[in-house]
This record gives structure tokens, C-alpha cells and sequence, in this order.
């Protein structure tokens, strides 16, 4: 099925896209559960709390289960790109290690709210910025406008990179991205990006969700969406 116009009466009328967006997310975290390697937890992100911030989980990974791991997915980024990055932010939660919580990724569906106002937008891309400097492997799906305004581009400007950036137009308002901190050959921090510009009646893109500095698992987005049009029956 092909993304569908969620700002449609004929849509919105029978399922508002919030009611969509909190299932969905439900969706993603059941797929991702059934394929992510133990130790590893996929949760529906309702409040953030008090957690550790740390660094990425692959000092807890033995030789051999990061060898099994590589075998899982490994994408070639399209993009690579120097960045800078604030020093502090709260961040969320999906390795669990002898009682201990560290994030190693974030999925996030953007709403017509979090592109309203420049406040909104401001605050969701100091939180994007922030997870990104914590080696937290970020997702951003935006298949609602409008608002005709695209946050990947902002969070770039933020990040003061000067390439990935994709056209804001009518003809193509929505996309995908995903990203993942590295570092450049020169050593500096970086950011790998990848980009799917798309519109209403677009097939949603496979997105890389990584798990430790080098490991991805798929994520299935057009999958998890046909699920949740079956659940409240749009066809």
C-alpha cells in the first residue's frame, strides 16, 4: 500500500493521525523485537524518566556475538559528513545489561505539531542533535504535511553540515531519514546520512536502525504501516 494523505477528511475522520502514530510505533517495536539479537529491547517511547546516559553498547559485546551480529545488516551510507555536537541531553533506552539501560536508537514519527511553530521545530531539533551526539542510531519519518517544512534540513543546519540536504517542494513535502554518528578520515565527528525524499502514494523505504557503532537492524516501515491500516481498516 502506498503512503496515504492522513490529512484527507477521509482518512483523518476515521483514524486522527495520532491515534496512527501510536500504533504504529506499537507495530515497529513488536517487528523489531522479533529480530533484534538478545540483550537488545525495542520499547514504545511514552516518558522519558531518569536513565544513565552512556556511550554506545559495543563494550559490552563479546568477539564473538559482534561477529554474529555483523552478518545482520550492514548498509553503505550514501552520505558522510563533518558535524558539530552539543555535550549534554537525556536520552532513551534499548540495551539492557545486568539492570543497566542505554539507548542505542530512536524512532521518530513527526507530527503536524512538531513542525507548527519555530518553538516545536527548534525543540525537536535540539532533541534530534543531541541523541545524534550520543551515538544514538535516529530514524525520522514525516509522511504528514502539511506544514510544508522539512526538520531533517533544520537539524542539518544545526549540525553545520553543508551536504545531505534534500528540496523542499510541493511535489515531494515528505521523506525518511536515518542517522548515524562516525567520524571522518580526518578523525573529526561525522555524521552518516541517509535520505528517501517521497510522496503521498509512495512506497515508505527499509531504514538501518543501529545497534552498536557498526551493526544495524532494518527497519521495516511500508510492513509495519500495512499492519496498522489493517487494524483500522483503511484500504
Amino acid at each position: 500500500m502506498p503512503i496515504l494523505d492522513h490529512l484527507n477528511p477521509d482518512i483523518a475522520d476515521v483514524t486522527p493521525f495520532e491515534a496512527f502514530h501510536t500504533q504504529w510505533a506499537a507495530h515497529i517495536v513488536i517487528d523489531l523485537n522479533e529480530r533484534l539479537p538478545e540483550g537488545f529491547l525495542a520499547m514504545p517511547h511514552t516518558h522519558l524518566g531518569e536513565r544513565e546516559i552512556d556511550v554506545r553498547t559495543d563494550k559490552f559485546l563479546d568477539a564473538v556475538k559482534k561477529q554474529e551480529l555483523k552478518a545482520i545488516y550492514q548498509p553503505q551510507s550514501p552520505v558522510t559528513a563533518n558535524a558539530e555536537f552539543p555535550t549534554e541531553f537525556e536520552v532513551f533506552v534499548d540495551y539492557i545489561e545486568r539492570g543497566r539501560h542505554i539507548t542505542v536508537g530512536v524512532i521518530e514519527i513527526i507530527s503536524p505539531a512538531n513542525k507548527a511553530r519555530p518553538s516545536e521545530r527548534d525543540s525537536f531539533v535540539a532533541k534530534c542533535k543531541n541523541l545524534i551526539a550520543k551515538n544514538v542510531s535516529l530514524i525520522l519519518v514525516d509522511i504528514c504535511s502539511p506544514p510544508l517544512f522539512n526538520l531533517h534540513n533544520q537539524l542539518l543546519q544545526s549540525l553545520r553540515i553543508t551536504c545531505g540536504f534534500m528540496e523542499e517542494s510541493r511535489e515531494r513535502p515528505l521523506y525518511c531519514t536515518a542517522y548515524r554518528r562516525t567520524s571522518s578520515v580526518e578523525a573529526k565527528p561525522a555524521v552518516n546520512i541517509w535520505t528517501y525524499p517521497l510522496k503521498v502514494r509512495n512506497v515508505l523505504p527499509e531504514l538501518p536502525l543501529f545497534v552498536t557503532s557498526d551493526v544495524s537492524i532494518p527497519v521495516n516501515l511500508e510492513a509495519t504501516y500495512l499492519e496498522v491500516c489493517k487494524v483500522f481498516r483503511i484500504r
